[in-house]
Order: C-alpha cells, then sequence, then structure tokens
C-alpha cells in the first residue's frame, strides 16, 4: 500500500522505488558491521521504515534541482 501511494504521488516506477528502498536499505545494514547472519529483525525493520519514509523526500529534492 504504502510502496503504491509512493509511486502515484512521487512518480517513482515500481522498479525505481524498488531500486533505491534495496540500494539504501542494504547501505545501511552494511554500515552496521555485522555479517548479514548476526542482523537482528529489528535492526532490518527499522532501516527498511526509515528509508521508505525518505524517499518521497528524496523525490522532492530531485524534482527542485532539475526544475
Amino acid at each position: 500500500m504504502k510502496k503504491r501511494r509512493y509511486v502515484d504521488l512521487f512518480g517513482y516506477t515500481a522498479e525505481e522505488f524498488d531500486k533505491l528502498l534495496e540500494s539504501s536499505i542494504s547501505k545501511i545494514l552494511r554500515s552496521t558491521g555485522k555479517p548479514v547472519s548476526e542482523l537482528d529483525m529489528q535492526t532490518v525493520f527499522t532501516a527498511y521504515e526509515d528509508e521508505a519514509r525518505k524517499l518521497p523526500r528524496r523525490r522532492l529534492r530531485e524534482m527542485r534541482t532539475m526544475g
């Protein structure tokens, strides 16, 4: 639901949204310094929620600098 709303409101394609979200989450999880097998669920969900919240703001910034 949230993904669909961001796609409609901010002009992301579904592929763009997925790619940006995945790369951002991966970067955050790598920065913890723990191997993937040692990451707990709370850390992963927190990274997902933070990045899902930031993507619309990133798109608005991109639109302002382009226009």
